[in-house]
């Protein structure tokens, strides 16, 4: 049987060298006992062709970034855009993914919670216990802290349960059914009201 192949997207700005590397890291050594795995490392900005046949040539995904004001890192903002119009289309139906997200100290779970959100109107399927935040001050706090404060913190072997339970998503079989989208629209402008005054007064 053909293992799956599971593309790791690093949408943080510290690419291969950052914080977020490391817990991804973590993923891809326990997802290739079971699936092939490849990468995109957006901070070097791959041409949309490449994305897309990464993206085509995947089983599963997991997704990184850093936390930067609020929101994920801007190489993951610039996948997004460039992505926008195929939200919906069969290379991300049904398919598994899991999300990380890496911060100093706060704003890593909101970050968390939007992504998912993007990702399951892409059509994207999302397994339990599949998406967790990892910052600095869990770090630190981690080794001092008591059994029951542990249970309440995610920790950076939490990585391994992600990973397990992306690949256990792979393969199942079901009728999805996208809702119609605006993806013909993509880009398109809708407001016109300036250009309309000024045209009038001309």
């Amino acid at each position: 049987m053909t293992p799956p192949t599971v593309l790791i997207v690093n949408g943080s700005l510290g690419g291969a060298q950052g914080n977020t590397a490391e817990l991804l890291a973590l993923i891809e050594e326990q997802l290739m006992a079971r699936a092939r795995v490849t990468h995109l490392e957006l901070v070097r900005e791959p041409t949309l062709d490449r994305i897309l046949a990464e993206v085509a040539g995947a089983d599963a995904f997991v997704f990184g970034t850093g936390t930067y004001w609020d929101s994920w890192g801007s190489p993951l903002q610039r996948f997004l855009e460039m992505t926008a119009h195929t939200e919906g289309d069969a290379i991300w139906v049904g398919k598994p993914a899991g999300v990380v997200v890496t911060a100093h100290a706060t704003g890593a779970k909101e970050v968390v919670s939007r992504l998912l959100g993007v990702l399951n109107v892409y059509g994207l399927l999302l397994p339990p216990f599949s998406a967790m935040a990892y910052t600095y001050a869990n770090h630190v706090a981690m080794p001092h802290a008591n059994d029951h404060l542990r249970n309440e913190m995610w920790a950076f072997d939490d990585g391994a349960v992600l990973a397990h339970n992306v690949l256990e998503a792979v393969g199942s079989v079901r009728d999805w059914r996208p809702w119609p989208n605006n993806s013909g629209q993509h880009g398109a402008k809708w407001l016109h009201t300036y250009s309309e005054r000024a045209s009038g007064q001309a």
